[in-house]
């Protein structure tokens, strides 16, 4: 016991000084002082791992851990971001994450004030306000600032947008223009989100012979990926998964 006591001990004041020196003390010393195990183990985690083992898989697991532990830090990061810089793409980032965190007011709000001189055609900014809108859900105004996109960048092709573009279409009940969109979508669209969708589409319509079809064929080509393939691709491949086994 007094070894496990004093190793305990001692990886707490490790962490504590690599906080302070570091500049990390908030929330970390409150939560390395009064959990003295569970917060030490949290704060190598979260703030020394990333450094040590910075791969994609590892990331999302620390950005997971992250967020269980403090839910509002990305959010206080990037208001800052926003407090000390203003520009566009600090407002986009902190709009992204305000929708993410459900406050999908504020996003629109934020992306709107980003949206203005210089940047008032921007591509990128439009196609996050797009992705905001479609999120609230506004479809109609989603379907809008797309086509304010494509009407002043031309040039400018994303899938992304893409399947926003259906789901806008969707969300407004336009089903045939809908499925003329993920039909065109779902033959170059990386990953399985725009087939996994349209089938999901495709079962609201009443076809759900054309739907399990688009699933199989997720599962199937998903099973034969190689392994980190998968890893990206799990996601909605579970969910393709489930609705082929009448779990969704």
């Amino acid at each position: 016991m007094p070894i496990i006591f004093l190793a305990t001990v001692g990886v707490q004041i490790l962490c504590i000084v690599h906080a302070v020196r570091t500049g990390r003390t908030q929330p970390w010393l409150y939560v390395i002082m009064f959990l003295p195990l569970v917060g030490s183990v949290a704060y190598f985690l979260v703030e020394i791992l990333p450094g040590i083992a910075d791969t994609r898989r590892a990331r999302n697991v620390l950005s997971n851990v992250q967020t269980v532990l403090d839910p509002d830090r990305e959010y206080r990061d990037r208001l800052a971001q926003v407090e000390l810089s203003g520009t566009p793409a600090a407002k986009a980032a902190l709009a992204d994450e305000c929708s993410r965190k459900g406050m999908h007011d504020d996003a629109v709000a934020l992306y709107r004030t980003a949206l203005t001189g210089l940047f008032a055609d921007d591509p990128n900014l439009l196609l996050g306000f797009a992705r905001v809108l479609v999120e609230k859900p506004d479809f109609a105004e989603c379907q809008r600032t797309l086509d304010h996109l494509r009407d002043k960048n031309p040039d400018f092709n994303s899938s992304d947008g893409h399947l926003l573009y259906a789901r806008a279409l969707e969300g407004q009940l336009k089903s045939e223009e809908a499925a003329a969109e993920y039909e065109a979508l779902i033959g170059y669209y990386p990953g399985y989100e725009a087939k996994v969708r349209y089938a999901i589409f495709l079962q609201k319509l009443g076809q759900p012979a054309k739907a399990k079809e688009v699933l199989e064929g997720v599962v199937k080509s998903y099973k034969q990926q190689p392994r980190h393939a998968q890893a990206l691709n799990r996601d909605w491949y579970d969910v393709a998964r489930r609705n082929l086994e009448g779990r969704a």
